[in-house]
């Protein structure tokens, strides 16, 4: 209705003749021919500089329309009659006459004081949500945010300290300050230190916590858990750790680069024992010669290996 009375304050009757119009009609502002171009455009969104505001209400064009049907001639009453006397339209209408809004932090049939309200705080002091705040409808309950409670929410919620910050995950029974330092109490898998509050037990230098093959101890933030090896993977339905088939092999198989190199380096010195004729390079050479045929021989290179990794 604002939007539509301001859009049309400065026009006039569209006969030509202002002067003869609004010695016989009367003065334009306060016309009926004014009123009706008002009420034809009243609920539509084109009209509205914040229309973004309402995007959230849905068939908002009907439900304007509804009411404003509804109580046409309260309108038409305001038009004509009380537009000097109450010029706040919102209030005349929705506070005095249709009685549907209170004053923001009050609430209910007798717009009653939100809590807080009435001791000069804001509603739900500032930290929640009165319950049918600015209607005529809703309990007048605080609806607080999280971290407050209270009847005004006014206080802070066990696991909070004053500023609402949550508390660090290695306190029990609530905080007073952030971090580790600020803890009443350490929960189970921290302790306390006197300088730097709560500490993460290393539960893995107790050691015997991971029985199982091929696992080892992970230390975590008020735990632990057990984790397979490096190039195992844990069998969910034996719940034990087996080698991981899936996992990448290198590009050369450790037993194969060292094969390659032992072999390298005897050719290399059997080159040279042929090249100097040196005795004491031969007694060298058949000592690794031995040592080869022993390892490719008798030597369970591959679970060697699987023991190394």
């Amino acid at each position: 209705f604002y939007n539509s009375l301001f859009k049309t304050e400065n026009q006039h009757f569209a006969g030509g003749n202002t002067e003869w119009e609004e010695r016989k009609l009367g003065k334009f502002a306060k016309s009926e021919t004014r009123l009706v171009e008002i009420l034809e455009s009243l609920c539509k969104l084109n009209v509205l500089n914040n229309r973004e505001g309402y995007s959230g209400v849905k068939d908002i064009e009907f439900k304007c329309q509804e009411l404003a049907e509804e109580h046409e001639e309260t309108l038409e009453n305001w038009y004509f009659h009380k537009q000097n006397s109450d010029p706040d339209l919102l209030h005349w209408l929705c506070f005095d006459r249709l009685e549907l809004c209170c004053l923001p932090g009050h609430f209910g049939k007798d717009c009653k004081a939100c809590p807080g309200v009435d001791r000069n705080f804001t509603a739900c002091s500032g930290h929640g949500e009165c319950d049918g705040d600015g209607s005529r409808e809703g309990t007048g309950k605080c609806q607080c945010n999280r971290g407050y409670v209270g009847f005004m929410c006014s206080n802070c919620d066990a696991d909070y300290y004053p500023v609402a910050g949550k508390c660090h995950r290695s306190c029990r029974g609530g905080c007073v300050s952030e971090g580790p330092k600020g803890c009443k109490e350490c929960r189970k898998g921290w302790i306390s230190d006197e300088e730097k509050g709560c500490v993460d037990v290393d539960e893995c230098l107790e050691g015997n916590k991971c029985l199982g093959e091929q696992e080892v101890c992970v230390n975590n933030e008020g735990s632990y858990s057990c984790e397979c090896k490096e190039g195992y993977a844990r069998d969910h339905k034996e719940k034990v750790c087996k080698i991981d088939v899936n996992a990448n092999d290198p590009w050369i198989r450790p037993d194969i680069f060292l094969r390659s190199v032992s072999f390298t380096a005897l050719f290399v010195l059997i080159s040279l024992v042929v090249w100097l004729r040196s005795i004491s390079l031969a007694v060298f050479a058949g000592f690794c010669l031995c040592l080869i045929l022993y390892i490719e021989l008798w030597l369970d290179t591959d679970s060697f290996f699987d023991a190394l990794r």
